[in-house]
């Protein structure tokens, strides 16, 4: 039988018909495989650290409650800490979990207690000021259970005045009390009138050390944190109060899992780094 040229154009020739078929099977790969994917994704589910968030989160009632009452907290604890375990395990976790609790419950506390609290951390401080490396630590990444045993006491009184003042600022919160909202330029005045006193001037050594953070000599950072404790609270109880809001409201925004790991590899540094 006789093909005309005009046939063979319409049925395409041999070579045409196989490069079609190519991509035909190409294109099927590509969505099989993106369609493996989304169904693996769909099947895999949360994560074993999301699963397990409800179990372990058990462990601290108040966060537990707090996260119960409250679905969006309760997204905010999950990401943070599972983005904190995934990079420093369980201490970078529980320390993420702190600095959250603290940052978004703390600021709503009265009065009462958060001159408490201001009291108690004065207190650690004063103790840990023999250590200056652990009193570096505590400035840097707080305190958890079981850390800085030579303050034992200190960090135990420390750590009912921070539950508190969560427990208080999470209730006022539930009643529609309003955030302390300061911004940038507010907090830096409040810093600037705590490093004049009125109970004592920081030095031009104390203030080096607190600006280079990490890197900063830890004697001279922990002497300018107690002067600048004490300078708050020889204010007026009112005063005090609301200075201390306004750094608790812009103090927490830290990479926990950086700072621990860098105090971790000082020795002495009173943290739970295992």
């Amino acid at each position: 039988m006789t093909v005309t040229r005009r046939e063979m154009i319409s049925r395409g020739s041999p070579h045409q018909n196989s490069h079609m078929t190519r991509r035909s099977i190409l294109l099927l790969l590509v969505v099989a495989l993106l369609a493996g994917n989304l169904a693996y994704a769909s099947l895999s589910g949360p994560s074993a650290f999301a699963r397990d968030f409800d179990q372990n989160i058990a462990r601290f009632p108040l966060a537990a409650s707090i996260a119960r009452s409250d679905p969006a907290l309760r997204a905010v604890f999950l990401r943070e800490t599972e983005e904190a375990f995934n990079e420093g395990g369980w201490p970078a976790a529980n320390g993420a979990l702190n600095m959250i609790l603290a940052s978004e419950m703390e600021v709503y506390a009265d009065d009462e207690h958060i001159n408490a609290l201001d009291r108690a951390e004065l207190a650690t401080l004063l103790k840990l000021a023999s250590n200056p490396l652990a009193c570096k630590s505590y400035l840097l990444a707080g305190s958890q259970r079981g850390e800085f045993t030579d303050a034992a006491q200190e960090v135990a009184d420390l750590g009912a005045a921070h539950g508190a003042a969560i427990a208080n600022g999470f209730e006022r919160r539930m009643k529609g009390v309003a955030r302390t909202q300061a911004s940038d330029a507010e907090i830096a005045a409040v810093e600037t009138q705590l490093r004049l006193g009125p109970f004592a001037e920081l030095t031009r050594q104390e203030l080096g050390a607190q600006s280079r953070y990490l890197g900063g000599n830890a004697a001279l950072m922990c002497s300018a944190a107690t002067k600048k404790q004490l300078n708050l609270l020889s204010m007026d109880s009112a005063d005090s109060a609301s200075a201390s809001r306004k750094r608790r409201a812009g103090e927490y925004d830290i990479d926990i899992v950086e700072v621990r790991a860098k105090l971790c590899r000082e020795p002495g540094n009173g943290l739970s780094c295992s």
